[in-house]
């Protein structure tokens, strides 16, 4: 038959695309990008105000944080050390160190220079030089295409408070990572609230403020407080981690189980319970 070379030659050049796609595939499975850390280990933490370099840094929970500034980038010598909140720093994992955020959190981070964008867990203290406003792991430095020039300009958006070893969110309060910033310097107050929840109808804030002033009794002072368009319920101020964090598991096991710490405002460092 006259076409019978011509059939089988075209039957082999399907054969051949054919062994070419799946080649391209089974590639594209085996080269995956790097993953976020697991939070093995880690628990979380906002922390008191601290100073580094006359600089004073104030922790606190902002579901609104958006701000631009210079990112920079650390692995080697920190790889495989805690980070602030007890988690494991891999270098080959997308993380970043904050210095304010609650750990873990995610944040998306957009390079304003190239349009690359990633979303990466928050686990770390960081960093504390110039107007920096992250510290990118390695691999995450990489991925957004600056790791050799080592600076970028950055956009930064929180979006969530990150789960810690599979469980659900129950911030505590602690100190960041020994050895990446000089010593911490508590505020002079050091005044702590506990946030228990925020509400868009100040009814609805005003019903949850008494309803949890009668689970907890006269030794504790619940009130409310706006911010923008919203009120917060909030308990406090305490002066000290131990008595701010036994007045956190009375909020929690009263059934407000995402209530966290955070820094009270100077004006109420005098009526602070110690």
């Amino acid at each position: 038959m006259r076409g019978a070379p011509a059939m089988a030659l075209s039957l082999r050049s399907a054969h051949l695309w054919l062994a070419l796609v799946l080649a391209l595939v089974l590639a594209s499975c085996g080269t995956r990008g790097p993953g976020t850390p697991s939070g093995e280990g880690g628990h979380y933490k906002l922390g008191r105000p601290y100073q580094i370099n006359g600089q004073w840094f104030f922790p606190a929970f902002d579901p609104n944080y958006r701000s631009v500034g210079v990112a920079s980038w650390y692995g080697d010598p920190f790889h495989g050390r805690q980070t602030a909140n007890g988690e494991r720093f891999d270098k080959n994992l997308l993380s970043a160190a904050h210095p304010t955020l609650p750990l873990p959190s995610y944040v998306r981070v957009r390079n304003l220079e190239n349009g690359r964008e990633l979303v990466l867990r928050v686990n770390d203290r960081g960093p504390f030089v110039g107007n920096r406003i992250i510290d990118l792991s390695e691999a995450a430095a990489r991925e957004l295409g600056f790791k050799y020039q080592g600076l970028a300009k950055v956009e930064v958006e929180f979006l969530r408070l990150a789960a810690s070893n599979g469980r659900p969110p129950s911030p505590t309060v602690g100190a960041a990572t020994p050895g990446r910033q000089a010593s911490l310097t508590a505020n002079p107050c050091g005044a702590m609230d506990i946030q228990v929840a925020a509400f868009s109808n100040p009814r609805n804030a005003q019903a949850a403020r008494a309803q949890l002033q009668r689970q907890l009794g006269r030794d504790a002072t619940v009130r409310t407080q706006r911010s923008g368009n919203l009120t917060n319920v909030r308990v406090g101020p305490f002066l000290g981690d131990a008595v701010a964090q036994a007045a956190l598991r009375r909020v929690v096991a009263a059934d407000y189980r995402d209530a966290f710490l955070t820094p009270a405002d100077a004006s109420a460092c005098g009526l602070a319970r110690a």
